[in-house]
Order: structure tokens, then sequence, then C-alpha cells
């Protein structure tokens, strides 16, 4: 017995001494959301790598290791393989270690480590805890806030690559998280949570057939993938219009386990596409108070209700809403701009240009963020100069009285109805109609975004938005107003413009889909119909920069610059027309011979003009222009009239010749 009482006096001494000596380690951890503490090392090359130099960066891994220890590294050297493989994978791994300067030289020559390893005395692994337990990973989010921690390797690094996934997933980088899921499911086929995250991910891909099979195969996994298979396939119903599936699978989930916020979230969604704004206000409450699941799900609930408060004019309790959705996913970049719309709305651009700013170092890609950043910075700067402001008075008050004098802006030469004038375009903000969608604004940014990039152009001239929400202000017109045909092409009458651009977002459960029109001022016919469905947050680059070509071209096409040549010098031809009416470089011209209408059995028809020559423009001023030949028929005079030759546009809008 003597013995045995002296072998547990040992035990505990030694166990005194460990915690002693770790300060402690054992008990005490960094926790998810305190600040990482900041540190500055040195990497084996000499470069110094300082942590609050990363406040803008969203994501940072700090990996402590052992350069001779092989279970230490595992981890580490996975993700060098991920950044090796994925040159846009936005990877910032900062290695961390304690091993000597001749060791960790060997290691990269060995390795070949795109990432940097930090040389470390001990003073920095017992501030983050990592000297017992290697490796420590700890991932740090926006502001440096830590987000997850973890320690040891075997299962802990395979879960912390599927939080990875996860993370990644939050910030919609899809390819990345279904690599790294992909290969946690090839070392470990029972890993539930990496099968959903490729699930997730193909949802947000908007491939809902592959995201409905993963969740599929996984709700028949009855030893813990069952309730997350469930959980996406909900979600996959309620893209796919399929109400009645999503709410049987929420209630399967809510009886499984009632902590979920999932099926909440779900339910919520279906009941506002119903019209049912109270009740789906109430799923989502519920949902947000639940405590199991991921997070993320009560973040979405929270943002939804936000929408909703925003909606009703509870301004201060909607951004209450978005804070709590952003403490739950700091990636969620949806609820930190619809907070700035919020401040927007309140006339604080100040506010409303911080938040657009947090969101963009979230997520540098965001369409929405990018557009109204810039849009609030513009009114920041209008705000501070005085003459900016008189002038845009003045304007605003000319198209006031015109608009209550029912006058037309529109000037048409008499004398010249050939030569094309300045094509303005009157853009009207979308009406949104229909589900509850994530974001806020969505019309907002289109119209902001389309009238920066049509009047960079050069083509077309659009109303600035700016302009356009005074005058409705000091006109007395409201959103909904401008339902009226009579009352949009009257302002747009005001605005001197020869087309009007109008339409709107229908929010569906699998997207939303636009509907613009494009109509002459003057005879009130539809010349165009756009119809575009933006079906994932990941395509919306893409479709945004697609529609900026849609209309660019319906213009060129249906309306064709048209000018008269002034005079010939040798190969030189000068146009009356320049950069002002939207003639670029490399535009082409016509010279063409406008033939008489024929009449035929009581019928009137206007042949097409006969092509004489062809010229392209190599310079442009803003009134007149300069041509060379192209090539011709017969020769060129003086009077003769030309007419843009359309091309195509590229993927960026820039006129193809």
């Amino acid at each position: 017995m003597k013995r045995w009482i002296n072998s547990i006096q040992r035990v505990l001494l030694a166990l005194a001494l460990v915690l002693t000596a770790a300060g402690g380690e054992s008990h005490a951890q960094l926790r998810a959301g305190q600040e990482a503490p900041l540190f500055v090392l040195k990497s084996s090359q000499g470069e110094s790598f300082e942590l609050a130099q990363m406040k803008d960066q969203p994501m940072v891994i700090l990996y402590f290791f052992d350069v001779d220890s092989s279970s230490s590294q595992e981890g580490l050297l996975h993700l060098d393989k991920l950044a090796k493989q994925y040159k846009d994978a936005d990877l910032a791994v900062w290695g961390v270690t304690r091993s000597g300067q001749g060791s960790v030289k060997g290691f990269l020559k060995k390795t070949k480590l795109t990432f940097p390893v930090l040389l470390d005395s001990g003073k920095v692994s017992d501030v983050y805890f990592a000297r017992l337990i290697l490796p420590t990973v700890c991932i740090i989010g926006p502001e440096l806030k830590l987000l997850d921690y973890f320690q040891g390797g075997g299962k802990t690094t395979e879960n912390m690559l599927v939080t990875l996934a996860q993370r990644k997933l939050q910030r919609r980088q899809t390819e990345l998280a279904k690599a790294i899921s992909s290969d946690v499911v090839k070392k470990n086929p029972q890993n539930a949570q990496a099968k959903s995250v490729q699930g997730y991910a193909e949802l947000k891909e908007g491939n809902l057939e592959a995201a409905e099979k993963t969740f599929f195969d996984l709700s028949r996994d009855k030893k813990g993938g069952e309730l997350l298979g469930k959980e996406g396939l909900s979600q996959v119903y309620v893209r796919k219009g399929e109400p009645e599936k999503a709410m049987r699978l929420s209630k399967e989930v809510e009886a499984k386990d009632a902590q979920q916020a999932k099926p909440h979230v779900v339910r919520g969604d279906v009941l506002y596409s119903q019209n049912k704004t109270k009740a789906a206000a109430s799923e989502y409450r519920i949902a947000a108070e639940k405590s199991g699941g991921n997070p993320e799900h009560r973040a979405v609930a929270y943002n939804q209700l936000g929408r909703i408060y925003a909606i009703d004019g509870n301004y201060g309790k909607s951004r209450e809403m978005y804070d709590k959705a952003v403490a739950l996913d700091p990636y969620y970049v949806e609820a930190t701009s619809n907070k700035g719309m919020i401040y927007e709305k309140q006339g604080e651009w100040d506010k409303a240009l911080e938040a657009y700013r947090r969101a963009q170092t979230v997520d540098r890609n965001d369409p929405f963020a990018a557009v109204l950043a810039e849009n609030a910075k513009k009114m920041l700067l209008l705000s501070k100069d005085p003459n900016k402001r008189r002038a845009l008075e003045k304007q605003v008050d000319t198209y006031v009285q015109r608009y209550r004098d029912n006058a037309s802006g529109f000037a048409e030469n008499e004398d010249d109805t050939w030569t094309s004038g300045t094509m303005v375009l009157s853009l009207m903000e979308p009406v949104e109609t229909g589900g509850l969608s994530a974001r806020d604004g969505f019309g907002r940014v289109l119209s902001i975004y389309l009238a920066s990039q049509l009047n960079d152009s050069g083509r077309v001239m659009v109303v600035e938005p700016t302009i356009l929400e005074q005058v409705m202000l000091k006109a007395g017109l409201k959103r909904n107003d401008l339902n009226d045909p009579k009352a949009a092409l009257r302002l747009a009458n005001a605005f001197g413009a020869a087309l009007i651009c109008r339409g709107s977002l229908y929010h569906l459960a699998d997207g939303t889909l636009l509907n613009l029109t494009l109509q002459e001022t003057q005879n009130t016919a539809v010349t165009h119909t756009i119809q575009r469905q933006f079906a994932s947050a990941v395509t919306l680059r893409k479709d945004l920069h697609w529609l900026n070509r849609e209309i660019l071209t319906a213009v060129m096409t249906k309306y064709p610059l048209q000018a008269y040549v002034v005079e010939v010098t040798g190969n030189q031809i000068l146009l009356n027309i320049g950069s002002g009416q939207g003639v670029v470089p490399g535009a082409l011209f016509d010279v063409v011979e406008v033939k008489p209408p024929v009449n035929f059995k009581g019928k009137q028809f206007q042949p097409e003009p006969s092509v004489m020559a062809t010229i392209e423009v190599v310079r442009a001023d803003p009134d007149f222009s300069y041509a060379h030949i192209k090539d011709q028929r017969r020769p060129i005079s003086s009077e003769d009239k030309l007419r843009e030759r359309p091309r195509q546009l590229d993927e960026d809008g820039q006129r193809v010749w």
C-alpha cells in the first residue's frame, strides 16, 4: 500500500511540473472569438512577419509544428499541396516551429514548401499554448479574430481540414472547399461532415442535380450522415421549387434533433415564398434560438430576420440581426453589406462605406460590396463639396421642372435628321418581387453597376442613379410610382432620354429572374427584351458582365451610329461625330447610299442602303473623328452618309472589331 501511495505521489508531482512548465496549457487554451495574440517572427530566410499587418487578410492559418515529427507535418503538407494545385486558393499559412534553423532548412529543401516557416524561441508558442501538443493550428479570420483552434494530429487534423473546407465554403470558394472535403473523404469514406460540405458547395454553385445526389446518398447513411443528408436535401427541394418535399424532410430532421436550426430556416423560406411573412419570421426566430447544428444556419436565420425588419422600416432591429449573423459567420458578406444598406437608407454614408469596405475585406470579389462601396464614396465626396452640390441641385431642379411641366428634354436637330446625337438612356431601378432575397438592394446594385459600365463604354450616356433619386425625391415620386409606364416615360422624357430601360427582379427559390425592356421614348415601341436568371452568388459577377454586354449589343445593333463625311484628304476621312457620340478607335463605318422608299401593290418598304466603302476610325475627338479607308467601290466624297457597322463585344463589354 505504501509503495502504491508513493507511485501516485510521483505521478501527481510529475503532472504538476508539466502544468507549471506549460503555463497551465492543459486547461488554458485560446478561445474562438478572441483576438489572436500579436507577434513578430522571422523566417528561416531572415524575413520579418508581423501578424498585425494581416488585419485586412480574410484568413490566416498559423500552423505550429515540429520539423522532425512527421505526424505534426501532415496537415501543413496537405495545405501546401492544395496551394500548389490551386493558384487562386488564397491560402495564407504561416508555419511556426521551435526546431533549430538547420533542421528547418533541411525540411524546406526536402519539401519545397510554399509557405514561410517562422522560427520561434518559444515565446509565441507559449502564448498560443502550442508547446506540448503539436501540431496546434489556429484559423484566424477578419480583424484577426480567432475562429478555430485545433491541437493534435490524426483525427484532429482531419477535423481541421473539414472545418477549413467549411470556412472556404462560407467565402464562396466552392472549388477549394470541394477539393479539401474530397481529400478527406478519400482517406475516410465515413466522414459525413466532409460529404455535407461537398453537397453545399454544389448547391452554392447552382448545381442542384449534383447536390441532390450527394445529399440523398448521405441521407441513407444511418451511422451519422442521415441527419446532414436530409438537412441538405430539404434545402435542395426549396431551391427546386418543391416545398412539400422540403417541409416533410424538415419535420423529419426536427423529430430526430429538436435543436437543429435548419428545419426552421427551410420552413421560413417556404412560408415567405407563399406570402406568409409573419409565419416565416416566426420560423426564423425559432431557428435563431436553437443551439444545435451548423452555426451558419442560425446566421442565415438572423440575416433573413434583418431583411424583414428592414422592409418594415425597423432599421435599428435590422442592424442588430445583421450583427448577430456576422458574429456566427464572420464571412457572411451578405449580412455585412446589408448592414451598409441600412446606413445608406438613413443617409449615413460614412457608416455605409465602412460596412461595404468590411464586406470587401471578407470577399474582395463580391460585386455587391464593390458597387455599393464606390457609390457610397461618391456620395461622401459630394456631401463635402459645396460647389458640386450646388451644380447637382441646379441640374435636379431643371429635370424636376420639366417633369412637372410634362416637357421633354429630348433635342432633335431638324436641319440634320441623319447624324446621331448622344444616346441618352434612362435606367430605372428594377422592381423587386417574389421571395426574400438574402441580399438587400439587388435592384440598386444592378442600376448603379450598369450605369457605370454603360457610361464607361462611351456608347451610351445613362442618367446617373444619384440624379435620378434626387429628382424623384424632389418631385414627390416613390419607387412604386414608376410601376406605371406613363410615369416612368414622363420622367425619362424630362431627362431627354431616347431610350428607357425598366423591368423587374423576381426572387425565386432557385435564383432571381431578371426581366428588362428597352423602350423608345418618342414612339414608345419596345425594341428589345432581356431575360436572365441569376442562379448563384458564385456566378454573379459573370452574370453582370453578360447583362452589360447584352444591353450594349442591343443598342449598337438597333441604333448604329450615323454620320457624314466632312472632308477627304488622301486616305484620311474626317467624320462629323466623335467620342461624345460614342465613337471609339477601331470602329468601322460603311459609306452608304440610301435608296428611296418602294411602293408595291399598295405597300411601302424601305430598301437596305447600298454600301459603297468601309472606313476604320483611328482617332476620336469629342466632336469629330478621323478614319482611314479600308476598301471602296467608288471614291468617297464630302457629304457622304456613314453608318456604323455593329460588332460583337468581348466578355468585358469592349467592342471587337
